[in-house]
């Protein structure tokens, strides 16, 4: 019988030796020589948590400002990787490619390199609790290295599903800004499915000091506390289960009511009309969509349209995390969270000026538009999915999202949609892994969804990677020539 103790130490030798080939590869080369490990023999998850890991160690992550230029290679590792599952094998490679090489051009980048993650001999105080309030007050005044020394300190000395719980509250106090404070941590937990807790922890770290390194708007997060001790939900949301009525009902609510009341009918939800959690995430969810969906595009060729695009979709990728967190957190963080998220849907998706500002959403007329999709419904499904390949590349956002709306009318199969979209988003790369990490999260809410209305989260899906489908595919071209794939015509 092996002794485990011996295998993991193969594997943790296997992944130190991958390691130090990211680190010194180059964006020129790393297609080639992943496609080499792949074509060797390299287990595909030594490479995914190789791939993290790099970036945990040795690429910073740390905002300097509201919208700052940040590395999203360690979570992009994840996001790929779950996007892969059930996918061909050639797009599953052309997952771990991009996301490889997005790992090796941060190493490469001036903004995030040279770094490196120190071990820190942590800090404690008298007790725990004055451990946590202290680290709590560091990341609020933005003292990222003493917050790091805390969490290491904290560590050793409180229960694992504790700390989990605290990161991901900390991790909400900023979302409704920026929702990488939640993401990361979320997507740093999933992959120590890989990686383990002990090598895995250093990616904690990060997720910890990006959350203490650029402007955040507590406010959100301090009236869901508000509105917990208000409604009295300290001990947690008493329903269970879903109730899809009371969903659909609570999504109606909330896109009728004033931006300001949506927090408070989602605390009145739970709180006096037995809502369960994930009734709330249901609601909340689907209107995020729809108000996604009443975004109309950046042209595409408008001056850095790149930042200003990425941030509305966020909307969804927020609640896509929220729900997917609950499991992870204490009643009462699960309670803050569903909150929060109500927050998110005060504020609206996060539509930005040529300046980059915030400005406050307004309704545009939703996609699709009903005549577009009136005009493919007699088209036959793979018909639909040829047109949506060229209309994705064409950045054609209004027939991408009527070709996805006549295919479910027609009664479509879900996954060669889904398909689809997964292979057109491996076609960019240079774009931060935000086309995947989009689509992977508009995917999950789709296979989460039970209401009727379920196919608009893939016709957001199809909305967002018209823009970015095909934008810049170097590393897709050369990956596609050695692996032999086809690409999208």
């Amino acid at each position: 019988m092996a002794d485990p103790a011996v295998a993991d130490r193969d594997v943790a030798a296997t992944r130190a030796e991958l390691i130090a080939w990211l680190r010194s590869t180059t964006p020129e080369t790393v297609v080639a020589e992943t496609i080499e490990r792949m074509r060797g023999g390299v287990d595909i998850d030594d490479l995914w948590a190789a791939g993290a890991l790099t970036a945990a160690h040795h690429v910073s992550n740390q905002a300097r400002n509201l919208l700052g230029f940040v590395s999203h290679a360690m979570i992009g590792c994840e996001d790929a990787r779950q996007a892969a599952v059930g996918q061909p094998e050639h797009i599953q490679q052309l997952l771990l490619i991009q996301a490889l090489a997005q790992v090796v051009v941060d190493l490469h980048d001036p903004c995030f390199s040279p770094y490196e993650l120190l071990d820190v001999a942590g800090i404690t105080e008298d007790t725990p609790q004055e451990s946590i309030a202290q680290l709590r007050s560091d990341v609020r005044f933005g003292e990222w290295l003493r917050a790091d020394h805390r969490l290491v300190g904290l560590e050793r000395t409180v229960a694992r599903e504790d700390l989990v719980d605290l990161l991901l509250d900390i991790g909400l106090e900023g979302m409704v800004t920026d929702d990488h404070t939640l993401i990361t941590p979320a997507l740093s937990l999933d992959m120590m499915e890989l990686t383990g807790w002990d090598a895995g922890f250093p990616m904690l770290r990060g997720t910890l000091r990006y959350s203490c390194t650029f402007p955040r708007d507590f406010g959100p997060y301090d009236r869901a506390t508000a509105l917990v001790e208000r409604y009295e939900l300290q001990a947690g949301i008493a329903a269970t289960g879903f109730q899809a009525d009371l969903a659909a009902t609570l999504r109606r609510e909330l896109l009728d009511a004033e931006p300001a009341e949506r927090p408070r009918i989602v605390a009145e939800a739970l709180a006096t009309r037995g809502a369960s959690a994930d009734t709330a995430m249901a609601a909340l969810s689907l209107a995020a969509c729809d108000m996604y969906l009443q975004v109309d595009p950046v042209p595409h060729d408008d001056f850095d349209a790149v930042s200003r695009e990425v941030a509305p979709i966020h909307i969804g990728t927020s609640m896509n995390i929220l729900r997917a967190s609950l499991d992870r957190m204490s009643p009462r963080t699960a309670v803050q969270a569903v909150l929060v998220g109500a927050g998110l849907l005060e504020r609206g998706p996060s539509v930005l000026s040529e300046e980059f500002a915030f400005v406050p959403f307004v309704a545009s007329r939703a996609y699709p538009y009903a005549e577009d999709v009136e005009a493919l419904r007699s088209d036959p499904a793979e018909q639909l999915l040829k047109q949506l390949d060229e209309s994705l590349l064409a950045h054609d956002a209004r027939t991408s999202t009527a070709i996805v709306a006549a295919y479910a009318h027609g009664g479509g199969a879900p996954e060669p949609m889904i398909a689809a979209l997964t292979a057109m988003a491996c076609t960019d790369d240079g774009t931060l892994m935000h086309n995947v990490k989009h689509l992977h999260a508009m995917v999950e809410e789709f296979r989460a969804c039970t209401d009727d209305d379920r196919w608009n989260f893939l016709i957001a899906a199809a909305k967002w990677v018209s823009w970015y489908a095909g934008k810049d595919t170097a590393t897709y071209e050369r990956a596609s020539r050695l692996l032999g794939a086809a690409q999208p015509a």
